[in-house]
């Protein structure tokens, strides 16, 4: 009995314990704690040079940090972060999540949960400035066995190009540990003395790089927009031409070349020597980041580029042939022709220096000599037998518009030509090199005609400086022409100022991340150039500078044209 007892008081004892704890935990209420307290990425456990510590934005509740140098293992954009936090549980994606254990992808910008033992939850978004691993652009890393320093010789390069934005196809891509090495070699007149360089490359085969499949050819170019700070100021452009020079409408002669060069911008990172022009300091760049660059075509002739007629020195004089095609650039730089008249410096673009016979090259100076004399004619306005004889007046129109349009000091003294087989016009285009455009060029080469309020026929350079009357002042003289151009442009204005519109508003949304990241290798408010103006104080405010400057052009335009 006395047993029976003495279980019966531990029974009682050990239940009033246990309600004693449970009353207890009822008194002590499950945290609201959810709070991140830390992040960041630990380089020597993701093949980093060095530790990311992410800075917190308590407004935008935003961890971020930014990481320019190249990342040299494969999935790049897996990395696993480090972590404190008051909570409960982190989640990512719905799974929780572990510091110093879980892999987690940088490629795009993400959200981090947070979860108090309550239940209650705390968000967090996670933001990685990595060019090379975010999905706003496409990605080339070029390794040059020797320095880069001529426009002339080419440079065996390695490179890696690869496009991961949303919806890419894999399509473009190139792998020289598989496919080989190419050719780069520096490129532009005033723009390859600057400090962020543009550059050509040359592939071993015809190839269409990343998003640029309307052709297939050798060469491509890399423009680095060092004196244009929107970097999208000859993107515009050539948005313009698109709308302009537009196969669909069936507008042009039908002879007319209807192209507009690819733009297809890029994060280029650099492994070898780079010298910096501002400075003269050559260094070692292993892995670095260069900036944004706008990939695009080649001007030149080929198949969905200038596509006019092949033209080849086994071809000598054969008449059924020597009319065409050329391509022609008015060429203030390195032009090695001159009209007989007005003394115009030009480049034979097409057929080349080295496979031309000299019967090709004396046709068509010829044709551009009796073009010229005839403009100059007293006569020249008449319709059958004045300028529009050699000149066709549609793609003359566009061409005109645009440059306008820009406000492009240089826009008359680089002019591309082309004559198709056949037919004896000089056709206008392709549109090319407008980062002097909106008010980016403080030189003034004629006070009486200021910039900002006269058309660039009158405002702008002439070709060459002692031409003070050229063709475009000539041809400006026929009012019917100055009409047509102002119907023309009445009709394309509303398209032309919605593309602007389109192209400012996106830019900044689509590749924000690259633009910062650019802009911290190659400070935004500073001109190496003493051509270019300075820019407005931020990005923001340069952007809506060309906007209310197109305003404004359009509204000039609208008097001035006709």
């Amino acid at each position: 009995m006395k047993h029976v007892n003495r279980f019966y008081l531990l029974l009682v004892l050990i239940v009033q314990i246990c309600f004693s704890s449970c009353k207890e935990n009822e008194d002590v209420p499950a945290s609201n704690d959810c709070e991140l307290l830390s992040f960041s990425v630990a380089g020597n456990l993701n093949g980093l040079e060095k530790n990311l510590n992410f800075t917190y934005d308590g407004e935008t509740k935003t961890f971020s940090s930014m990481y320019l140098k190249w990342i040299d293992r494969d999935e790049p954009e897996m990395m696993i972060p480090n972590f404190e936090t008051n909570g409960a549980k982190v989640l990512v994606n719905g799974n929780e999540v572990v510091s110093g254990k879980t892999k987690l992808s940088f490629a795009d910008d993400f959200i981090m949960t947070v979860v108090a033992e309550s239940g209650i939850k705390n968000e967090y978004k996670i933001s990685l400035n990595c060019p090379q691993i975010n999905r706003e652009l496409a990605v080339l890393h070029f390794k040059p066995e020797v320095e880069i320093t001529s426009k002339d010789d080419y440079v065996d390069t390695e490179i890696q190009l690869y496009d991961k934005t949303p919806g890419s196809t894999g399509e473009g891509w190139w792998n020289s540990d598989e496919q080989g090495t190419v050719e780069m070699r520096g490129r532009g007149n005033s723009t390859w003395i600057l400090p962020k360089k543009p550059f050509r490359i040359k592939f071993p085969k015809k190839f269409s790089p990343i998003g640029l499949n309307h052709a297939k050819e050798k060469s491509w170019t890399l423009l680095a927009q060092d004196m244009d700070k929107s970097l999208i100021r000859t993107h515009i452009a050539f948005e313009y031409s698109k709308i302009l020079y537009n196969p669909s409408e069936s507008y042009h002669h039908e002879k007319a070349v209807l192209f507009t060069p690819a733009s297809k911008y890029v994060n280029v990172y650099i492994t070898g020597y780079y010298t910096d022009a501002s400075t003269g300091v050559r260094s070692y760049k292993d892995g670095e980041y260069l900036g944004v660059y706008q990939m695009s075509d080649q001007v030149e002739q080929a198949p969905g580029r200038i596509e006019v007629e092949d033209l080849e020195a086994s071809d000598g004089a054969d008449p059924t042939k020597i009319t065409g095609g050329y391509v022609i650039e008015t060429d203030l730089h390195e032009g090695t022709h001159y009209s007989a008249l007005k003394r115009i410096k030009m480049s034979y673009k097409y057929p080349k220096d080295d496979d031309c016979d000299p019967a090709q090259y004396e046709y068509i100076t010829k044709f551009i000599n009796e073009a010229e004399r005839v403009l100059y004619s007293e006569n020249f306005k008449d319709p059958v037998n004045g300028w529009r004889k050699y000149f066709d007046e549609k793609t003359l129109a566009d061409f005109i518009i645009i440059k306008e349009f820009v406000g492009d000091l240089d826009g008359y003294t680089s002019t591309y030509m082309y004559k198709r087989r056949g037919v004896d016009k000089l056709f206008f285009g392709p549109i090319w090199d407008c980062d002097k455009g909106w008010d980016n060029d403080k030189r003034v080469p004629h006070p009486e005609h200021a910039p900002l309020e006269s058309l660039m026929i009158y405002a702008g350079f002439w070709m060459p400086e002692y031409v003070n009357y050229d063709w475009f002042q000539r041809l400006w003289e026929d009012e019917t022409l100055r009409q047509f151009v102002a119907d023309r442009w009445a009709s394309k204005k509303a398209e032309l100022q919605a593309v602007t519109e389109k192209v400012l508003e996106e830019t900044p949304v689509k590749m924000g991340k690259a633009i910062e990241a650019n802009f911290e290798v190659w400070p935004f408010y500073y001109q190496f150039s003493d051509e270019a103006k300075m820019p407005a104080e931020t990005y923001t405010k340069e952007l809506e500078r060309i906007k209310e400057l197109s305003e404004k052009r359009a509204a000039l335009l609208d008097k001035l044209l006709k």
